[in-house]
This record gives structure tokens, C-alpha cells and sequence, in this order.
């Protein structure tokens, strides 16, 4: 996820001294699918959050590089503010600094000769001084060269700049030669402002080199200050540029055990280099540098080996919990990505992670001992977590406990408890009553939590997978002993109301008077209502052509209340399912299927679920009765046509319990009747035995050739999944039968309006 860095691009982000440069980028959403652990809460210290855990991203939730720059801004006005006295304000201490219509001031104020004679276009000092022209002056060099050191980035890739210009030998002499200046005359502040500057030109100069001979040089005399660990990060770049990683990746040692606040920054310009390879570089570092040295490392290569190593040097690392809290959240992440279908065989999974993929007797022994970092929550927490994978429930109750007294706000009281409502329910081999019982007072706090926005940080709490997976799991000890209403209740499939004694089951469950506690919460949580049950029966019927029975069921559907927006005020109105408008004229049949160009045509009377449903039992009744058969058939065809997943009126089937809302594709369990053209081509060919002249017979014919092309379509593609059809190189069309069919009628207008609007059937014709 990291490519090998060409230049330090965080020492040109970061370093920058007088002019900061940060990355833009907007918040990814957040997907928490499959963790239950969440380190904002359990780590807890921002400085270390874009370094936690993120399965997609090298940085958690794809947070760019440059935020913490900021911090330095604040920093440098609060300086420049003490040191310049009175003779510029705050706001024109910022201005000068960093408004891009500073240039021109500044510009002038260097190259005047008598100072006090500038006219500033705004901000104009209050007094003229030695130190306002090593502020101005600074600032030329400084700002004079941004348009190289101020690279614009790519904030998904930061090796790629857009600036290749470099900076010139005499800015960089003039630079070294203000600086010695500043020395000479005593001016600490000013100089080693500019040794910084000195710093950053060598780093952009075409001899980046030069930039360790003038660290090394003057490193000694510059205060430890944020201005001298920005010059180590200049440093840590030059030694990168010449793949001197075991120098560079030291200095970045030294920078990411200081609050120097840029660690996501630092952690980048590291270079994972073999165990062996760090072992011997931090044999050569204080003891705090040695534990940000395999704090970095573990952040690319292996977490559990870095934990080792810093608690064998310093216990109290501060380091030790951004890596364990990635641990925790790559173990769950593995653990949790197998399908649950058996207890015993999630269980062994789980706990084949946490032996063999993980290995972590190491870490509980080390979490029970009771001597590591100072945040003996996250420890004890992760520690209860793990004996739950390792199916040790009864110890992972007892270290979640005392976490829970180690707790100190209401998020962390929550993650216990997100955890252990994990434990117990993933302890049950059955499912009995009293289970139920006890667990409805944690289910009946889990739905507040979820719905609840009391909490500041319950945001950064993981509970939506604690309520699918519990969900899943209790669904499978219900599937075990043989209950499938609540299996279904638990785990919704929309393919459940397929078979009509289940169907039957659940509608009578969920107007049951009498029901248990346990079974009313389940039911108020189903996905479904007995509005959508109706619905999705009178669906199943329709494509049966059972147009009696999908009316009744239709009719069946209840009121339900919706909020809206009348006349700019928000109302509540009741509506049905089967009063549902369908965006065209299910009847209408096209020589090209172009949905939204009917979509586009205004109906006279729009026909809802209902009315169409109805419409097509009375033309079925005339087609019994041999009343216009022809006619009759031809729209009957046209609408089984539409309402496929190859027509107009797809809206007919978006039921919440087919689960079908017009996406590419429709899911496997719904095929059979949602590309079927068993319906259509019935009535097709039933119109085509009454059809009484030529333009009628090459009307069907065509119809006939389209059902054809859609029953190849799918067999070829879309029964294999292959929704793009013959976008990429397959075969699109034939000369199917229906055109043979229709070359008879030459002669008929129907046949020319075919050839005008079909490019198929006219590359084929001529």
C-alpha cells in the first residue's frame, strides 16, 4: 500500500518552517462491518488515530497527510508575535505569513532602500526595526521560493508531485550567509529561523546531499525546539533520497518519540527494512527511540513482534497501544471473515486465529501481568476479547468485568458491553427460554445504543456488528433445533415467503396477541411487514399468471403512515403499498426498449399495482370469452414483457421482500421469474394465431423476436451472472426466427418502421 518513496514527501509537507503546506481530502465513510473493537475509544489518544487499523487503507478511515501541520501554524505566529513586540499585530502577523496577497508588500519592503518610506496596501507595521527586516526579510526567501518548497500533492499519492523545479544556488548562499549573520550578531531567534530556511532550499537544490553536511554542521547550536525537529525531518529526508534507510529511519525515530505531533506524517517517510536490520539500528538509540523505532516498524511489517520488543524495553511505551489496538482489529478482521453456517465450525475457525494465524498466549500473559502501558482498560479489554475467540468464556467474563471497573467514561463502559453481550451469546450451544429471557434486557440496550446519539464518541462505537452477528448467530441455533420462524426473524432471506406454509406461519406469528416478551422484540425488529408479505405474495402470483389471487393479496395490503412535504410543511399521510404508481403504461409496446423514453411519456391515468393487476384479469376475462383476442393478447404479452427485468414497469416488482430496487442484475432467487419470458411469449403467440392481416403478423413477429433475443440473453449472460450482456466482445444478436418471420411482411408499415428504428434487423436485411 506503500510504494517506495523517491524523496521525503512528508519533509516537504511538513517541514516547511514559515509556510506550511497541508493536504486536502474529505472523510471517507466509515465501514465497521466485521469489528467490534474500536480504538478510538480503547487506544484513545488522537495523536496515534490515523495509525490505527484500517483493512482498506494505509491510513485509518484514508485520512490524507497534512492536518497535523497545522499545529505548527499556531506555533510560529505565537513566536514571530514575541519576538517582533509591538510592531505588527496578530492578524498581520498571519497575513504576512501566509495570504498570497502579502507578496507584493513584502517584495517592496525588501528592495526599498529606506524602509520607513514603504506604503503597505494594509496591515502597515507600527514601528520600523532590526527585527521587522529580518521578519520581511526571511519571508522573501521563504515565500519567494514557495512556489518550489509548497509542492502540490495528489493526497492519494504523495510520491508523484507536480513541481519539478529546483531551487538556486544563490537563494541558498544568501540564506547561509543570513543565517551566519543572525550568529554573529546574537540574534538566537532569528537564526535559527533561518537555519531552518537553509535547510529547506538544500533540500529542493539539485544536491540534496548538501542538506546532512549542514545539519551535521549546525545541529549542535539550534535549541531542541519544533524549528529543530522540522530540520530532522529535512535530515531524515536526505538520507531517504540516498536509501540510507538504516540513518533515516533513526532520525525518524528520534522524531516520532517526541509530542511532535506529526506521527502519521513520520510513520510514512519510514522504510520497513528485515528484523535484523532494525535490531542493529536500535541498538545504537536511547531506549525511547528504540521503542518509536519498532513502533514504526510494526506499523508496516508485524504488530505482535514490535509489542514484544518495546515491552521488553520500556513496559510504559505510550507507543504500545495504537499497536496492540491494530492487532486487536486485524485478528477480528480475519476471525470474522468466515461465513457462520455451524457453531463448531466458527468456533474452531475463530480459535484456530487466535492459536495458529495469531499466536497470542504471549499477549494475555503479558496483559495479565499487569505491568504495561498506563491504559490498563485497553489492555484488560483486548484481553477478554481474545479469550472470547479462544472460546474461554468464563475468563473472558471475568477480565471484560474488570474492565468494565476500569472504565471512566460512558463510551468505554459501552465497548465492554458491546464485548461481553459478544461473549455470551457466542457461548450458547443452544437456545432455551431462560436464555432468551436473560438476553432480552442486553438486545432491548443494544437497539437504544444503536438508535442513541447521546453519547459524544458513539460514533466511534462499533455496535452495528455486535446486533448482524448476534442476529446470525441465534438464527443458527434456532436453524438447529428446528425453529424456522425464528431463524427467519433473526436472519431475513427473501426467498423465506416463497414456500406458502411458511408464508402462512409468519403472517400469523406477527399478528399474534399473546406473544413473549422475546418474540414481540424480534418482531418489532423484522425486517419486514405484513405489508410487504401481501405485496410480495400478489408479486409471486402475477408471474404465476394467478391474477385472481395476487389482486386479493394486493388488496390486502394495509395503510401504513408516511412522513412528507406538503405546501413546505412536513405532514403524515397514510399510503399502500398497492397504491404505488408505475413510471409507464405496462400495455405499450416498443419497437426499441428504451425505458426512460417511456418514463418520459405522460399517462393519462397512471396505473398503480393494484389497477394494473386488474386491468390485465379483465383482458385476460375477454380473452377467455374470445372477446378481441388479438388486441387483448397483444397487451397481456406486452405487459408480462414490461414488468420483466427486461421492460418499463420493473417497479411493478421492487418489494422489500424480493429485495429488487432496479440495480444491474437481479439475484439469483428471483431468475426464474424475472427474466422469464414463458408469460409473454404465450400471449405473444396466442395474438399471432388470431392476428387477421399483415401488419398485425409482422408486429407479433417482431414482439416475438425480441422474447427471443432476451431467452438467448439469458442463457448466454445473464444466468451466468454476466450482467454486461455483450458489452465487451459477445455476441448481441442473431437472426432470430421472429426476423425470418417478419421479412414475409415487406410490404407493411410496421416492417419499415422496423427497419428505420432497428439497426439489427437492418444490418441483416441489407
Amino acid at each position: 500500500m506503500k510504494r517506495l518513496l523517491t524523496t521525503s514527501a512528508i519533509a516537504i509537507a511538513l517541514g516547511l518552517g514559515i509556510y506550511l503546506y497541508a493536504c486536502p481530502g474529505d472523510d471517507d465513510f466509515r465501514d465497521y462491518f466485521r469489528s467490534i473493537f474500536s480504538p478510538e475509544i480503547a487506544v484513545n489518544n488522537s495523536a496515534y488515530q490515523p495509525l490505527f487499523f484500517d483493512q482498506g487503507y494505509l491510513f485509518y478511515q484514508n485520512e490524507h497527510i497534512g492536518s497535523e501541520a497545522r499545529n505548527f501554524r499556531s506555533y510560529d505566529e505565537a513566536d514571530w508575535k514575541e519576538y517582533l513586540d509591538k510592531a505588527l499585530s496578530e492578524a498581520a502577523i498571519s497575513y504576512f505569513l501566509y495570504d498570497e496577497n502579502a507578496l507584493s508588500d513584502i517584495t517592496k519592503y525588501n528592495a526599498a532602500k529606506n524602509k520607513n518610506t514603504v506604503k503597505f496596501s494594509q496591515h502597515t507595521p507600527k514601528t520600523i526595526s532590526p527585527k521587522l527586516t529580518n521578519f520581511f526579510a526571511l519571508l522573501g526567501i521563504a515565500r519567494g521560493n514557495e512556489h518550489i518548497t509548497n509542492t502540490s500533492f495528489d493526497p492519494w499519492n504523495y510520491e508523484e508531485s507536480s513541481q519539478k523545479e529546483r531551487t538556486q544556488n544563490a537563494d541558498i548562499q544568501k540564506a547561509e550567509k543570513m543565517y551566519q549573520n543572525a550568529v554573529s550578531v546574537g540574534d538566537s531567534f532569528f537564526a535559527n529561523r533561518m537555519w531552518l530556511q537553509v535547510l529547506r532550499l538544500k533540500f529542493y537544490s539539485t544536491n540534496r546531499s548538501a542538506v546532512i553536511n549542514f545539519f551535521n554542521e549546525t545541529h549542535s547550536a539550534q535549541p531542541k525546539n519544533s524549528i529543530y525537529y522540522r530540520g530532522l525531518h529535512y535530515l531524515a529526508g536526505a538520507y531517504y533520497a540516498q536509501k540510507d534507510y538504516a540513518k533515516s529511519n533513526a532520525a525518524l525515530a528520534t522524531l516520532f518519540a517526541m509530542p511532535y505531533g506529526t506521527k502519521q506524517a513520520i510513520a510514512y517517510d519510514y522504510h520497513p527494512l528485515l528484523d535484523n536490520e532494525v535490531e542493529k539500528i536500535a541498538r545504537a538509540l536511547p531506549p525511547e527511540e528504540q521503542c518509536a523505532l519498532w513502533a514504526m516498524q510494526g506499523f508496516y511489517v508485524n504488530e505482535a513482534l514490535s509489542i514484544q520488543k518495546i515491552l521488553a524495553i520500556n513496559p510504559q511505551s505510550p507507543h504500545l497501544d495504537f499497536l496492540l489496538g491494530r492487532y486487536i482489529n486485524r485478528i477480528e478482521t480475519k476471525a470474522n471473515s468466515y461465513e457462520l453456517k455451524t457453531i463448531k465450525d466458527y468456533r474452531q475457525l475463530r480459535q484456530k486465529v487466535v492459536t495458529v494465524d495469531f499466536q497470542t498466549d504471549w499477549l494475555l500473559k503479558a496483559a495479565k501481568r499487569n505491568n504495561y502501558t498506563t491504559n490498563r482498560y485497553l489492555w484488560t479489554l483486548a484481553a477478554g476479547y481474545l479469550e472470547t475467540y479462544h472460546n474461554h468464556y468464563q475468563e473472558a467474563k471475568k477480565l471484560l468485568q474488570e474492565a468494565e471497573n476500569l472504565a471512566t467514561t460512558p463510551a468505554e463502559k459501552i465497548q465492554v458491553r458491546l464485548i461481553s453481550l459478544f461473549n455470551e451469546v457466542t457461548a450458547l450451544n443452544q437456545i432455551t427460554a431462560n436464555d432468551e429471557k436473560r438476553l432480552l434486557k442486553e438486545f432491548q440496550w443494544l437497539k437504544k445504543e444503536l438508535d442513541n446519539d447521546s453519547y459524544s464518541n458513539s460514533g466511534n462505537l462499533r455496535s452495528p456488528y455486535v446486533m448482524s452477528f448476534t442476529k446470525a448467530y441465534l438464527s443458527v441455533l434456532y436453524r438447529d433445533k428446528g425453529d424456522s420462524l425464528m431463524n427467519e426473524l433473526l436472519a431475513p432471506g427473501n426467498s423465506y415467503f416463497r414456500n406458502q406454509q411458511q408464508a402462512d406461519a409468519m403472517e400469523q406469528f406477527l399478528q399474534k396477541k399473546n406473544k413473549t416478551e422475546w418474540e414481540k422484540y424480534w418482531a418489532d425488529q423484522y425486517l419486514y411487514t405484513l405489508g410487504d408479505i401481501y405485496e410480495s405474495r400478489a408479486i409471486y402470483a402475477y408471474y404465476s399468471d394467478d391474477l385472481d389471487k395476487a389482486i386479493s393479496e394486493m388488496k390486502r395490503i394495509p395503510f401504513r403512515e408516511q412522513e412528507t412535504y406538503q405546501n413546505g410543511q412536513k405532514t403524515t399521510i397514510k399510503v399502500r403499498l398497492s397504491d404505488t404508481k408505475l413510471p409507464a403504461n405496462p400495455f405499450n409496446g416498443f419497437i426499441m426498449d428504451c425505458n426512460d423514453c417511456q418514463h418520459s411519456k405522460k399517462q393519462r391515468t397512471p396505473y398503480t399495482k393494484l389497477t394494473f393487476l386488474e386491468k390485465m384479469k379483465e383482458m385476460e376475462e375477454k380473452i377467455a370469452k374470445g372477446e378481441d383476442v388479438y388486441n387483448n393478447a397483444l397487451l397481456v404479452a406486452n405487459a408480462f414483457y414490461n414488468s420483466s427485468y427486461f421492460g418499463s414497469i420493473r417497479a411493478f416488482y421492487y418489494n422489500n421482500v424480493i429485495g429488487e430496487f432496479g440495480s444491474l442484475g437481479v439475484q439469483d432467487e428471483n431468475k426464474d421469474f424475472l427474466l422469464n419470458m414463458d408469460m409473454a411469449k404465450k400471449y405473444y403467440l396466442l395474438a399471432q394465431k388470431h392476428a387477421t392481416n399483415d401488419e398485425q403478423r409482422a408486429k407479433i413477429a417482431y414482439m416475438l423476436a425480441k422474447v427471443e433475443r432476451n431467452e438467448f440473453y439469458n442463457q448466454t449472460y445473464f444466468y451466468q451472472n454476466k450482467w454486461d450482456g455483450a458489452l465487451w466482445g459477445g455476441k448481441a444478436f442473431k437472426d432470430w426466427q421472429g426476423f425470418k418471420e417478419l421479412r414475409k411482411y415487406p410490404h407493411t408499415k410496421y416492417y419499415k418502421e422496423v427497419i428505420n428504428e432497428c439497426g439489427y434487423f437492418y444490418s441483416l436485411t441489407n
